[in-house]
């Protein structure tokens, strides 16, 4: 379900002395995130704000960004934004090039199902796994599925809907879930 404001980053743990921030980009687009922007931080897309911040400086790593915010600038203070998501109003959003392309904070939380095992849980992350992106579904007791997010094999995302439709190559969902009818034989 679209929300008014869209997840941009993840702030995931203090850097250093200076106030940086290692962040989880959940954009395709680093250069998102530019000196001045200002941002609201919330737990989930759907939370009221708890504060707002004004990127003051920003440095791309192979961990993550490292982003400042002006009023940042030791590590204690970092530390209290950590665990939050960065987000931006809908309008102020990059645009979109085509039909098939969505905001990442728009299918965070969806319930991802298979045509042939219905529910697989609900989505809880994406990885940039370099040449594309990984879904990676949650459910309650079980394992984590890692599922490709592929053409192939994604059907259907319907953001109103709050639903992602699968079709599961042979083989992928045994690898992360059990499917033995009697799990204590093991």
């Amino acid at each position: 379900m679209k929300s008014v404001r869209l997840l941009i980053g993840y702030l995931r743990r203090a850097h250093g002395i200076h106030g940086d921030i290692l962040v989880k980009s959940l954009t395709d687009d680093d250069a998102r995130f530019t000196v001045g922007l200002k941002c609201f931080l919330v737990k989930d897309s759907d939370a009221d704000p708890h504060g707002e911040v004004t990127i003051s400086r920003v440095r791309v790593t192979p961990s993550g960004l490292l982003i400042g915010f002006r009023g940042c600038d030791n590590r204690e203070t970092a530390r209290r934004y950590c665990g939050s998501y960065l987000a931006v109003r809908r309008e102020d959003a990059i645009e979109l090039r085509d039909e098939d392309e969505f905001y990442t904070g728009d299918i965070l939380g969806s319930r991802v199902s298979d045509r042939t095992r219905g529910d697989l849980g609900e989505l809880v992350d994406l990885i940039d796994a370099g040449g594309s992106d990984v879904l990676v579904v949650r459910k309650p007791g079980e394992r984590d599925v890692l599922i490709p997010f592929l053409k192939s094999i994604v059907q259907s995302v319907d953001i109103e809907a709050n639903t992602i439709e699968v079709v599961l190559p042979e083989g992928l969902f045994e690898l992360y879930r059990d499917t033995s009818d009697d799990v204590s034989s093991r």
